[in-house]
């Protein structure tokens, strides 16, 4: 794949604007589910409502930040990197981390495919932790690394069903899970497609020509290796939900696409040391979460 100078210089302007506004970044990182075809930079945006923990322990308002970069290279592989940064505001509770949260993994593909058939092995190696630990590479540990896995088999069964399965390793559970993917997918009429399995499920409408509706539900959640102000007290802190989201992508150009999305994080769940060094697990309430996400196509 060639890249001229022009779309170099287009690259790292975007870098720097999303480094600007960004500054330090995270949601579910996923390789499980079919990476998104050809090359393309994509920045995202989730913001949550505040959402009281049980028992009147307090409440906490969260922020998602994504960031992916990906190179397809022939249809055979796609290599890339990307970023998920989690601000994680809890009042009520003294936690250990400062509840910023950083994801940084740079997953490879490798897509084989013949006669209806297709094969997909994806590993990502991930660095996750809090950002005290990450801005002292001399307090990376063992505990702050992730290898995210899938291998995943796909199969056309006629013109309008298609079957994908496999098996997935990674923490979109809350803590590492391996477990398996199986989904049908339906094409019931040209414009409706319906996604059934687990762990994702998904019913699409196509609008027009360059607009998609779209209604999923899957889990969302993570594990960070996080430390105290003073980097003395170190442990881990585990997140689990789920998200049900109606998103609307809009290709408004060949190379570029914006989506726009509202839905409800339910069943959450977190799992964290606080500062007097006491293990606790907390439920919060459903809230509504809103996102935006750009997508550049080269």
């Amino acid at each position: 794949m060639r890249i001229d100078t022009r779309l170099l210089h287009s690259w790292l302007a975007i870098m720097c604007l999303y480094l600007a506004c960004v500054s330090n970044s995270l949601a579910s990182v996923d390789i499980c589910q079919e990476p998104t075809a050809g090359s393309h930079l994509s920045i995202a945006y989730q913001k949550h409502e505040k959402s009281s923990f049980e028992r009147g322990l307090g409440e906490t308002r969260q922020e998602n930040y994504e960031f992916d970069l990906q190179f397809d290279l022939n249809n055979k592989w796609a290599i890339g990197a990307g970023h998920r940064y989690t601000i994680l505001d809890v009042d009520g509770l003294g936690l250990q981390t400062n509840g910023h949260l950083h994801t940084f993994f740079t997953p490879l593909h490798r897509l084989s495919q013949a006669e209806g058939k297709r094969l997909r092995f994806s590993i990502a190696p991930a660095l996750s932790a809090s950002s005290n630990v990450m801005k002292d590479p001399g307090e990376y540990s063992a505990d702050a690394l992730q290898l995210l896995v899938a291998l995943v088999w796909s199969r056309q069964v006629s013109a309008q069903v298609g079957m994908r399965y496999g098996i997935c390793g990674d923490y979109r559970f809350g803590n590492y899970r391996i477990y398996p993917l199986v989904s049908v997918d339906w094409q019931l009429h040209p414009d409706w497609k319906i996604e059934l399995g687990f762990p994702v499920s998904q019913l699409s409408y196509r609008i027009s020509v360059n607009l998609v509706s779209s209604l999923r539900v899957a889990p969302d959640g993570n594990e960070w290796y996080v430390s105290d102000k003073s980097l003395q007290k170190k442990s881990k802190l585990v997140y689990e939900a789920y998200a049900l989201v109606w998103a609307f992508d809009w290709r408004g150009h060949e190379r570029l696409s914006f989506t726009a999305s509202v839905g409800i994080q339910f069943d959450n769940r977190y799992e964290f040391t606080l500062l007097d060094d006491s293990r606790d697990t907390v439920s919060g309430e459903s809230v509504t979460r809103i996102g935006t996400a750009f997508v550049w196509h080269f």
